[in-house]
C-alpha cells in the first residue's frame, strides 16, 4: 500500500511540473513576441538638416523617431564636432547626410563614428554631380562638387530612393510600408514635374541670366536658354572692360531677359542694369528648412509663371 502511495505521489509531482513548465513556456513566447514588434518600429534616425529630415519623414511617416542636427545653413557649415557629438550619432540606428560637399566636415565626422550600430547613408550616391564655377573653400580645402542637386527633380528621386533602400535594409519587415510611401511621393513629384515642363514651354522665347552656382542644376534641368555672363566678385553681371560691356548691352537689347536669383544681394548688385534694360527677375528657392520639397516646387513654378503672366 505504501508503495502504491509513493507511485501516485511521484505521478502527481510529474504532472505538476509538466503543467508549470508548460504555462511558463507560453508566457515566455508572448513576451518575446511583444519585444519583437517593439524593436521593429523603433528606429532612431538623425539627419544633418531639416530639409533632409522632411525627405526622410516622407518615407517613414510617424513610424520612427527622426531628428535633425542643424536649424540653419550657417550652423551647418561652421560645425566643429566634438567627441560628444560623435558618440551621440553613433548611438543612432541611421545617419543620413546630403553629401557632395554640402556638409564639408562630414567625411572626417563619419570616419570617427562607431558603425557597429549606426548605418551611414550619403543620399547623393549615384547622382551625376556638377562642379562649382567659383572657388569655394572650407578651411584650407577647395570644394569641388556642387551640392544643390535636388533642384533637379530626377536627382531628388534618386536621393529619395537611397533613403528608402537604407530603411528597407534596416527594417525589412516594413518594406511594403516604405514602398507605398515612396510610390505616393513619386506620384506627387510627377504632377509637379508636368506643371514645370508646361511652364518651361511658355518660357522658350526668354533668355536667362544665372550667376549663382546654387541655381545651375535648376537651369539645366528646365532647359533654360542661358546668357553667357561672367559675374564679378560683387555679383555684378556688367563686365569691367568696354568691349564686354557693349557685347552684353547688345544682348540685353535683343532678348527678353530674366535674372534668376536666390540671394537678394544679386538683384541689389544689378539694380541699375535691371531698370535700364527692363530685365525681369524671378526668385528661385533652393534648400530651405522652412519649406518641404513640394512647397519649394510650388514656389518655383509660381515664380516662373509670373514671368510671362505679368
Amino acid at each position: 500500500m505504501k508503495d502504491l502511495k509513493k507511485v501516485l505521489s511521484l505521478i502527481m509531482s510529474f504532472l505538476i511540473i509538466f503543467i508549470v513548465v508548460g504555462c511558463n513556456s507560453k508566457e515566455e513566447y508572448k513576451s518575446n513576441s511583444k519585444l519583437q514588434v517593439r524593436n521593429n518600429i523603433q528606429l532612431n534616425i538623425v539627419t544633418t538638416d531639416k530639409f533632409l529630415y522632411n525627405m526622410v519623414k516622407s518615407i517613414v511617416g510617424n513610424r520612427h523617431v527622426v531628428e535633425y542636427m542643424f536649424n540653419d545653413r550657417k550652423s551647418e557649415m561652421n560645425f566643429k564636432f566634438t567627441e560628444d557629438s560623435v558618440n551621440n550619432v553613433s548611438k543612432k540606428d541611421l545617419f543620413f547626410y546630403v553629401g557632395a560637399d554640402y556638409e564639408p566636415w562630414v567625411d572626417t565626422f563619419v570616419d570617427k563614428l562607431n558603425k557597429s550600430k549606426v548605418g551611414v547613408i550619403n543620399v547623393s550616391r549615384g547622382i551625376n554631380l556638377l562642379s562649382y564655377n567659383r572657388v569655394i573653400k572650407y578651411n584650407n580645402t577647395i570644394l569641388k562638387d556642387n551640392p544643390y542637386y535636388v533642384n533637379n527633380i530626377d536627382n531628388y528621386r534618386i536621393a529619395l530612393m537611397n533613403i528608402k533602400n537604407a530603411l528597407e535594409d534596416r527594417d525589412a519587415k516594413s518594406r511594403d510600408f516604405y514602398e507605398k510611401n515612396f510610390s505616393e511621393t513619386l506620384n506627387k513629384l510627377d504632377s509637379y514635374k508636368k506643371d514645370l515642363k508646361s511652364v518651361d514651354g511658355e518660357l522658350s522665347n526668354y533668355t536667362f541670366i544665372v550667376i549663382e552656382d546654387e541655381l545651375i542644376y535648376f537651369a539645366k534641368y528646365n532647359n533654360l536658354k542661358l546668357l553667357d555672363v561672367s559675374p564679378r566678385e560683387d555679383n555684378s553681371i556688367m563686365p569691367l572692360d568696354s568691349a564686354g560691356q557693349k557685347d552684353l548691352e547688345q544682348k540685353l537689347k535683343d532678348n527678353k531677359v530674366v535674372l534668376l536669383y536666390n540671394n537678394d544681394a544679386v538683384v541689389k548688385s544689378n539694380e541699375e542694369l535691371i531698370k535700364i534694360y527692363n530685365i525681369k527677375t524671378s526668385k528661385i528657392e533652393i534648400y530651405n528648412g522652412d519649406f518641404n520639397y513640394e512647397e519649394t516646387l510650388k514656389h518655383n513654378i509660381n515664380s516662373l509663371e509670373n514671368i510671362y503672366k505679368k
